[in-house]
């Protein structure tokens, strides 16, 4: 068996990377939220990542909304190319079993 780089394994873990990174500030909001709202702290659960971005930017809607909305954008535009990668190999991989497989056995029987 061939070694063939970590081409479709490479693409896949930057992908995956890249989709931790945009969902990180919401996966740690919604921690903080479910925290204070199970350990019962006075007063009402904030969206950590709101309340951030609402200090740093002000009242500047655009910029909130881009930092805001944008990972959301980020993580479904990488989340369709996960699909179509996938719907892509499937569609490659339907025909290459059947061939893999006769050329294998073609290979060990002229060996001997």
């Amino acid at each position: 068996m061939e070694r063939r780089g970590c081409g479709l394994g490479c693409i896949i873990a930057g992908l995956g990377l890249m989709l931790m990174l945009c969902l990180a500030p919401y996966l740690i909001s919604s921690i903080y939220s479910i925290a204070t709202t199970m350990l019962q702290v006075p007063g009402k659960a904030n969206w950590l990542w709101g309340d951030w971005l609402n200090t740093v930017f002000g009242q500047d809607a655009l910029v909130y909304m881009l930092f805001a909305e944008g990972p959301i954008c980020c993580v479904g535009a990488v989340g369709l190319l996960i699909i179509i990668l996938g719907i892509v190999m499937l569609i490659s991989g339907l025909g290459q079993d059947e061939e893999d497989d006769s050329e294998e056995e073609y290979d060990s029987q002229s060996r001997w």
